[in-house]
């Protein structure tokens, strides 16, 4: 008598494991990682002709490569792009947090526990018959930079009436090694490396607290202790060990403007990570949950968004995640500077295993006027789509002549 065969073992992997309901941003351990480019599907990449191009005419797949070649691009315009920009939408579980969290962990250069780079392994989860496309494209774009990323969720961590630019700013000091308990002592220590005090204050430091700076900057008395180098450095000016924290004590945080965030992250990109083809991406994840329906926010990001291309020219690129399509759902207000009049085409197919569908837009913009004209998309054509291939006319408020849009097949 033949045993029958468990429902379980019909399975590739274990079906009883745990599978998180949506990917966190705040999850970025190399074993989690591990997990979830384990179970990172690619849709799409058939060629011409082929009986599924038809169902999935645009996926993950040219998702990915369309991103990666417009960013390629548009690093090849003399002064570089002047609005690094691109938004990634799609409906709750439509697989867009996992797009954008593997590209950009995957540039920041994460090794995964067997030693391979998330790189390496987002690459060969690639299997469709085109993923030759993919790896040119990589390869082709991580030629040109030397690639860095700040990954995080706004709605986790923003503070109240707080703005992006200002979030940005915390996180990237972050990244950077800079103080991460007192905004006053990471403030502190960006002027002393402007001012070329830097390797002083770092010599003092070890003179005065016995430890290198790095061992006290991250402790709850962090302040107390750089009060006290300060005072060793400017006797005259802090006239006791702790003259510099008690000239502090109380005051606001100063509010920087979008302009000087980016500055400071030029500078600290120099400081701290010298090279002239130092490239840094920041992928941030409900930001229109933090911007919709608050026009003074709006006009913040706007005007951050803006001021990285012409402080930055192409070494710092936005990514910026939210449910709203910036066509369709946005409002007439939303990101004015990314949006166009018309909808382009796209294609949404329904997820595995669900009745919803999703759409990824990937939109990376170069800035020329207001009077600029869109390029156009490419036709797609896929049965459950309702769009039709448009090219549209920018409004005056509109500040984009390239825009390369994908909306995929996404799966998580």
């Amino acid at each position: 008598m033949t045993q029958a065969t468990l429902i379980r073992e019909l399975f590739a992997k274990n079906v009883t494991r745990n599978i998180p309901p949506v990917v966190y941003f705040k999850d970025q351990t190399p074993a989690k990682l591990a997990d979830e480019v384990s179970e990172y599907i690619f849709t799409g990449g058939w060629p011409e002709g082929h009986p599924r191009k038809a169902r999935t005419s645009e996926g993950i797949h040219e998702s990915y490569v369309k991103l990666l070649r417009a960013i390629a691009d548009e690093l090849d315009i003399p002064g570089g792009p002047s609005l690094p920009t691109c938004w990634i939408s799609g409906f709750y579980g439509s697989g867009k947090s996992s797009f954008a969290k593997l590209l950009g962990l995957a540039l920041d250069g994460i090794e995964l526990p067997d030693g391979r780079s998330l790189a390496d392994a987002l690459l060969a989860r690639n299997t469709t018959p085109r993923s030759d496309e993919f790896r040119a494209a990589w390869d082709d774009l991580t030629r040109k930079i030397d690639p860095l990323a700040v990954v995080f969720d706004a709605a986790g961590a923003i503070r109240i009436d707080e703005h992006i630019h200002t979030l940005v700013l915390r996180k990237v000091r972050e990244r950077l090694g800079y103080c991460t308990r007192q905004e006053s002592v990471a403030d502190f220590e960006l002027r002393l490396e402007r001012d070329g005090e830097w390797k002083r204050f770092e010599q003092v430091a070890r003179a005065t607290l016995g430890q290198p700076w790095s061992a006290f900057k991250d402790r709850a008395m962090c302040e107390d202790h750089f009060s006290r180098v300060m005072h060793a450095m400017f006797p005259d000016r802090y006239t006791d060990p702790m003259r510099w924290a008690d000239s502090r004590a109380g005051s606001a945080a100063r509010g920087e403007s979008p302009e000087e965030v980016v500055e400071a992250i030029g500078d600290m990109l120099r400081f701290r990570r010298p090279g002239r083809t130092m490239t840094l991406f920041l992928v941030i994840d409900e930001v229109s949950q933090h911007v919709l329906g608050h026009s003074a926010r709006m006009d913040s990001l706007r005007a951050f968004a803006s001021a990285l291309g012409t402080g930055l020219h192409g070494r710092a690129w936005l990514l910026a995640l939210g449910q709203q399509q910036l066509e369709k759902q946005a409002g007439d207000e939303f990101l004015a500077w990314a949006r166009i009049a018309s909808r382009p085409s796209c294609a949404s197919t329904s997820r595995t295993a669900t009745s919803a569908t999703s759409s990824i837009d990937a939109c990376s913009k170069r800035q020329t006027g207001p009077s600029a004209t869109s390029a156009p998309c490419t036709p797609v054509t896929a049965p459950t789509s309702s769009c039709s291939p448009t090219t549209a006319t920018t409004s005056a408020r509109t500040i984009s002549s390239r825009s390369i849009r994908c909306c995929p097949n996404t799966s998580s």
